[in-house]
């Protein structure tokens, strides 16, 4: 009788479809958020001159974002297919969400009152998440907050949601 290899698990392999799932509503996030203000690019470019956060000169990188979101997106759809273990996976999830916390960043030094008038310009022409309560003073600014602590809950999912599983699994057979 040929001996088993115990490095390979027995039974069906996980699917992790809570991470699955997360990668899912991120993927949609970043195409949403890419193809709005490739739409309204103009509009976008409008919003970030009125935050006055980056220097004049450099502006023009605004036109880069769009794409940058939408490559995150094609390269989420391989994490979604096959890598969420895998350190391409890992990676990319990383990258995503260091680009949500840079926005976070990057919000934190615009002015209430301006954020308030002209949005965050997170989702192209509309330029901010429904706010909280209208009249409510920042409600652009929590409505961004809740948005991308959302994401990065999800990233959080998406990222810890495999090692969690494996680790209940190999604690089953062991």
């Amino acid at each position: 009788m040929p001996e088993q290899d115990v490095s390979t698990p027995i039974g069906p392999q996980p699917r992790f479809w809570f991470s699955r799932l997360a990668v899912l509503l991120i993927l949609a996030a970043w195409v949403y958020a890419g193809v709005t203000k490739i739409r309204s690019i103009d509009e976008f470019l409008r919003v970030i001159e009125l935050h006055d956060v980056i220097a004049p000169e450099y502006r023009m990188l605004g036109i880069l974002l769009p794409m940058i979101e939408l490559l995150l997106a094609l390269l989420l759809v391989f994490v979604l297919g096959s890598e969420l273990r895998k350190s391409f996976g890992r990676t990319v999830l990383i990258m995503s969400a260091s680009l949500v916390a840079f926005f976070v960043v990057y919000l934190s030094f615009v002015p209430d009152e301006v954020l308030q008038e002209s949005g965050c310009g997170c989702w192209g022409k509309d330029g901010a998440p429904i706010p909280v309560a209208s009249g409510m003073d920042n409600s652009v600014r929590i409505g961004s907050l809740v948005t991308t602590g959302t994401l990065l809950i999800l990233h959080a999912l998406a990222l810890l949601g495999p090692a969690v599983t494996t680790k209940r699994l190999a604690k089953r057979a062991g």
